[in-house]
């Protein structure tokens, strides 16, 4: 497993990196580099974020020019043509039949193989629209990424789903959407799942989606480099330090385990698997007991 001396610096490159550049959610253009950062310090140590910025900056000028006749362009024209350019002359796709794999989380592959799950296909969005000098905010709707554009003006708003080929979504098609992962539980629609995301919450979301698939898979060692890079935006993240104790029982040390485990409850004593944490702690302290 990976050494406390291994991921220091992976988790200070990512501090100066990423972390301590993270803006309020007015810094949508620069969502693909912080992503791209996870990219190189989780698997692609090699990677060069500038390179692949300047492609997807490429993809946003080639639109422009095939658009400059046709300016100015109505909000929902302009979203109109990047969706014709990215999903039907690019072939970008949801990839439905190999969904959570990690590869899917990482802005660089999905650029390569044109297909990933929602929050990297939005990523992508959001930065050709912004050469476009379209500004597109991240929404961290339940389950499924979507990003907004907000009309001057009114400020009403027009929600996109990348993955479903851009398609603007309605109330009732956000309902429909809420429903599909929640069925059963009639979760009422309320504009808080519309909210603007910040820089911060995107970039959790990305690392608890790569910490999920890499923990699923046994690959402990990138999940715990995750779990740790959520840690360093938001310290009292309740399910990262809950998972850090996880990690810290497959390693063999309880005691910091416990601790952190009790920190999690302490952090969130309604979570929905407190009484299974509850019953961990015992066990965990039974066994050192023995000892």
């Amino acid at each position: 497993m990976l050494s406390i001396n291994n991921l220091q610096p992976l988790i200070e490159d990512w501090k100066a990196n990423v972390v301590n550049l993270l803006g309020d959610g007015n810094d949508t253009e620069r969502l693909a580099e912080y992503a791209l950062h996870v990219s190189r310090i989780l698997a692609y140590p090699d990677l060069d974020v500038k390179d692949i910025l300047d492609k997807i900056d490429a993809m946003g000028r080639e639109l422009i020019l095939a658009t400059k006749k046709l300016m100015p362009l109505r909000p929902t024209q302009i979203i109109e043509k990047i969706n014709n350019y990215l999903f039907k002359q690019k072939e970008f796709r949801a990839n439905l039949q190999d969904y959570y794999n990690p590869l899917n989380s990482y802005v660089n592959v999905v650029l390569e193989q044109k297909s990933g799950i929602p929050i990297t296909l939005s990523i992508i969005y959001i930065r050709i629209a912004h050469i476009l000098k379209f500004r597109l905010h991240a929404v961290n709707f339940p389950a499924h990424f979507l990003i907004k554009h907000i009309l001057e003006g009114d400020g009403s708003e027009i929600i996109i789903d990348p993955f479903n080929g851009g398609r603007i979504m309605d109330d009732y098609a956000l309902k429909e959407l809420l429903d599909q992962f929640y069925p059963g539980q009639n979760i009422a629609l309320t504009r808080a799942f519309v909210d603007k995301a910040t820089s911060a919450q995107v970039m959790i979301r990305m690392l608890n989606n790569l910490k999920g698939s890499y923990y699923e898979s046994q690959d402990i060692e990138r999940a715990e480099i995750a779990n740790e890079m959520i840690i360093a935006i938001e310290p009292h993240n309740p399910d990262a330090v809950r998972d850090k104790g996880m990690i810290f029982l497959k390693r063999n040390n309880p005691l910091n385990a416990l601790e952190m485990l009790n920190m999690y409850l302490e952090l969130d004593p309604e979570a929905e698997d407190a009484d299974a944490v509850l019953d961990i702690i015992r066990q965990v302290r039974e066994q050192i007991n023995k000892k």
